[in-house]
């Protein structure tokens, strides 16, 4: 496939856009201090793939005149489930990278169940000339986890430390300020205080941008990406890079097969395949955000809205920093029809759990019966595509056979904590089969 679909973007060449964020994001950390960042985005904005770009040597070489001293060490926090979890995958990563030195001040490291602040801090005194940068990723994940204020307050105690320099980059949705509200840690405590007071959003690429990310896979796989063909697809995608490879990956692959695109097709497609991402992000909004964009979708005014002009000037820079609506005057707009339509069709269907801006509800949601529904109504092939329209790569899953592919989208719905994103995918494709009797396989 010529577009990466899913995937967290692993080679800079493959890498599009993004300078303003590259340039501010090395201009913190290259500073005469090397200081904390927060990196804001959508689930599915690029988070994961801005980290990767940013780490790799030749990109912190391009934009630093001493790449060497800089240690770049990503820690994905959706896998760790507790602060001790959290120091050790850190240390391990850390020794790998430094080597493993001899404990100052007699330090003795502690049992690797037991990993703690202080068994990082020894290492790193032993390296005061390297500026250590923390990338950690899926940041929001410790609401789900054993982590509370203390483990805050331990982070911003490490990058005080004057005998090494240390610093965090945090890639989350939610601010800084909600997730410390959500575990408990006061507005006012000095944690916030070690991050620059700007983040950095992760909106929609540029024109430019755009239109090189459609074209340049295209014509490496010798596919003809004509003017008209990149226009619908940046009309139907919008601007978010992980929209624009999935529908470019369609637009083309439709082509291919059946030598035209058909736009009203791909775009139903799109709404369907999408509607998972676009429901979880619907979720995730608080109410004046949610009629902000049905407003707009429906083009209706939006100052008949019942809210104070502060709380709408509020909602429009969120939306806008997300790269979910763009602004000309004073007329807004949905990046991308295919998300517009959704809104229009869908977004009022969507079950939500009476409080604002939470995540979904799952408790109702039975993994084993998901397993079961994937085992009996698909078959190989279909698991392959279902993975493919909900942006999981089939191959990398660990399982054997149709059961064990089976089981491990399961394990990774699970792991990210909605499993209502699987669910829905599979109800669009099959019905209300998760609640039906379970079939006996022929």
């Amino acid at each position: 496939m010529a577009y990466i679909v899913g995937h967290p973007i692993k080679k800079p060449a493959d890498f599009y856009g993004r300078s303003q964020q590259t340039q501010r994001f090395f201009e913190i950390i290259g500073g005469t201090q090397t200081q904390s960042i927060s990196v804001l985005g959508l689930r599915r904005a690029g988070k994961t793939s801005f980290l990767q770009y940013v780490s790799h040597k030749d990109v912190i070489a391009r934009h630093l005149p001493d790449p060497d001293n800089y240690l770049m060490v990503y820690v994905d926090m959706s896998s760790c489930k507790t602060p001790s979890e959290f120091y050790r995958r850190l240390l391990v990563r850390l020794q790998v990278v430094l080597g493993q030195g001899q404990p100052i001040n007699l330090w003795r490291e502690s049992p690797p169940s037991e990993t703690k602040m202080y068994d990082v801090e020894a290492l790193l005194c032993q390296y005061p000339n390297r500026r250590v940068v923390l990338l950690l990723d899926e940041f929001d994940h410790l609401q789900t986890g054993a982590f509370d204020q203390d483990f805050l307050i331990e982070l911003r105690a490490m990058t005080s430390v004057m005998d090494y320099e240390l610093a965090c980059v945090t890639a989350s949705y939610w601010d800084l300020y909600q997730l410390g509200s959500h575990i408990g840690l006061p507005p006012t405590s000095p944690f916030y205080n070690i991050f620059y007071p700007t983040p950095i959003y992760l909106s929609g690429l540029k024109s430019a941008a755009a239109q090189t990310l459609i074209r340049e896979p295209a014509e490496r796989a010798d596919w003809e990406a004509a003017a008209a063909d990149v226009k619908m697809i940046r009309q139907l995608a919008g601007s978010l890079p992980f929209f624009l490879q999935a529908t470019a990956a369609k637009w083309f692959h439709d082509k291919r097969e059946y030598g035209r695109a058909n736009p009203a097709q791909i775009g139903n497609h799109l709404v369907a395949a999408m509607s998972p991402y676009f429901a979880q992000w619907w979720r995730s909004f608080d109410e004046c955000e949610r009629d902000f964009l049905e407003a707009i979708a429906r083009k209706d005014p939006i100052k008949q809205l019942p809210y104070d002009e502060l709380a709408l000037t509020e909602a429009a820079r969120r939306l806008r920093a997300f790269g979910l609506i763009l602004q000309r005057g004073d007329q807004f707009r949905i990046n991308g029809a295919v998300f517009a339509f959704w809104i229009r069709s869908y977004a009022g269907k969507i079950v939500l759990d009476g409080r604002k801006g939470t995540a979904p509800l799952q408790h109702n949601i039975d993994p084993v019966a998901l397993r079961h529904a994937l085992v009996n109504y698909f078959d190989l092939e279909e698991l392959r595509t279902l993975c493919f329209d909900i942006g999981v790569d089939f191959d990398e899953l660990k399982g054997e056979g149709k059961g064990g592919k089976a089981r491990e989208l399961v394990a990774y719905w699970l792991h990210q904590g909605d499993l209502s994103l699987l669910a829905e995918a599979i109800r669009r494709e099959r019905g209300d089969v998760i609640h039906l009797p379970i079939p006996t396989p022929k």
